[in-house]
C-alpha cells in the first residue's frame, strides 16, 4: 500500500512538471543614464512580450523581425500603442517616494523606411526610450517592476555615454531598483555598488527550474550517498565552470536552441542510464557527467550573458564568480532537500530510483521532442 501511494505521488508530481507559461522572456534590459536635460533609459523590447494576443500563448515564440517590418501602417500603429500600454502596466517611477511622470519614445518609427534593430534569430525587437525630466531636490529615483512570472528586470547604470563597465542591478517582479540618488544640490550621490550579490541570486534562481532540477535529481537517484554524489558534483561543477567562463569571455559560441535541445536530451539520458546501470558509479558515468556539465555550462551562460551586455574584461570576473556560486548553492540546496525527503523511504530506495528515474527519462524525452519538433507548443 505504501509503495502504491509513493507511485501515485510521483506520477502526480510528474504531471505538474512541465508547467505551461505564456510567452516568456528571461529578462527585460534597460540602460540608464543621467543627463543634464533628461534622465533616460534605453532598451529593446520583445514585441511578442508587449502584445496582449501573443503574450498569452503558452511557451510562445517571438515574432519574426522580417514579418513585422512588412506589416501595414495600421498594424505598426497598433504595435506602438500596445507596447506603450504594456510598458505603463509593467513599470512605474518614483522620486523621493512620489510617482513621477515619464514619456516613451520609439526611435524605430522615426526611420524612413521603418526598420527594427537587427537581431540573431530574426527576433522582432523594438527600440524604446523612457524619458524623465530632471527633478530638483534630494531623493532617490526608483523604477518599480511589475513583470510577470520570472521575468527579470536588468538595469545597466552608466556614468557617461561611453561607459565600458556600467553598474548592473536587477530584480524580479514586485520589487524596485534605485537608479539614482540625488543630493539637494542636484548632484548625484554615490551609490554603493553590489559586487556579486545580484549575480549569486540570479545563478541560484536559474538552477531552480525543472530541467536543471531533474538533472541534479538524476545524479542523486543513482546513488543517494555523499561520496558518489560528491564525485559527480565536483566533476559537474568543474565542467560547467569551464564552459561558463569560456562562453562569457567570448571563446566559445553555440546556438542557444541547440543547447536547449541537448540539455533536454541529457536529462533523458541520465534517467535511462539510472535504469540500466548495474554498478552505482563507474568511469563511464563520470565521463558522461563531465560532458553534460560542459553542456549545462553553456546553458547557464545564455542567461548570464543577458545580464553582462556592455561589460568586458576584468569587469566580468565578479559577476561570473557570483553567478557560479549561486549555481553551486542551488545544487547543494536541491541535494539537501532530496536527502531529507528520501530519509523516510530508506526501505524503498530501489523502487524510488526506478520510478524517479523513469519519470526523469520521460520528462527529458518529452522536452526534447517538444523543443525539436514542436517549438512553442503547449503540449508539454
Amino acid at each position: 500500500m505504501r509503495f502504491a501511494r509513493l507511485f501515485a505521488c510521483l506520477l502526480f508530481l510528474a504531471s505538474l512538471l512541465p508547467s505551461v507559461r505564456a510567452h516568456q522572456v528571461a529578462s527585460v534590459e534597460l540602460e540608464f543614464l543621467k543627463l543634464d536635460h533628461e534622465w533616460r533609459l534605453l532598451g529593446e523590447m520583445d514585441i511578442a512580450y508587449m502584445l496582449p494576443e501573443t503574450r498569452v500563448i503558452p511557451d510562445g515564440l517571438p515574432l519574426s523581425r522580417e514579418a513585422v517590418m512588412k506589416s501595414p501602417p495600421e498594424e505598426l500603429a497598433r504595435i506602438r500603442k500596445e507596447t506603450e500600454n504594456t510598458l505603463r502596466k509593467l513599470l512605474r517611477f518614483t522620486f523621493a517616494g512620489k510617482d513621477v511622470a515619464w514619456r516613451i519614445e520609439f526611435p524605430d518609427f522615426e526611420k524612413q523606411p521603418f526598420e527594427l534593430p537587427e537581431e540573431a534569430g530574426d527576433i522582432a525587437l523594438l527600440t524604446t526610450r523612457l524619458l524623465i525630466d530632471p527633478l530638483p531636490g534630494a531623493g532617490e529615483l526608483r523604477i518599480h517592476w511589475a513583470g510577470e512570472q520570472e521575468t527579470e528586470l536588468i538595469i545597466l547604470i552608466e556614468e557617461t555615454e561611453e561607459s565600458e563597465n556600467p553598474q548592473i542591478i536587477s530584480t524580479l517582479p514586485g520589487s524596485s531598483l534605485m537608479l539614482l540618488k540625488q543630493e539637494s544640490s542636484g548632484a548625484a550621490a554615490p551609490i554603493e555598488k553590489p559586487v556579486a550579490g545580484g549575480f549569486l541570486e540570479s545563478g541560484f534562481r536559474h538552477v531552480i527550474w525543472w530541467d536543471h532540477v531533474l538533472f541534479i535529481l538524476g545524479l542523486f537517484l543513482l546513488a543517494p550517498q555523499w561520496k558518489p554524489l560528491v564525485r559527480q558534483s565536483l566533476l559537474f561543477t568543474l565542467a560547467h565552470s569551464i564552459t561558463l567562463a569560456l562562453s562569457i569571455f567570448g571563446f566559445v559560441r553555440f546556438p542557444e536552441v541547440w543547447i536547449e535541445h541537448l540539455v533536454a536530451l541529457s536529462i533523458a539520458w541520465i534517467g535511462v542510464e539510472n535504469l540500466l546501470l548495474k554498478r552505482q558509479l563507474g568511469k563511464q558515468r563520470l565521463i558522461f557527467v563531465f560532458c553534460f556539465g560542459l553542456l549545462h555550462g553553456l546553458s547557464y551562460a545564455g542567461i548570464l550573458a543577458e545580464k553582462l551586455k556592455g561589460i568586458s574584461g576584468s569587469g566580468l570576473v565578479g559577476p561570473l564568480l557570483g553567478f557560479n556560486l549561486g549555481v553551486e548553492l542551488a545544487q547543494i540546496a536541491i541535494l539537501a532537500v532530496a536527502f531529507i525527503l528520501i530519509r523516510p523511504l530508506k526501505k524503498y530506495l530501489l523502487q524510488v530510483r526506478i520510478i524517479g528515474s523513469a519519470v526523469i527519462a520521460l520528462m527529458g524525452s518529452a522536452w526534447f521532442i517538444q523543443r525539436v519538433f514542436f517549438p512553442g507548443s503547449p503540449l508539454f
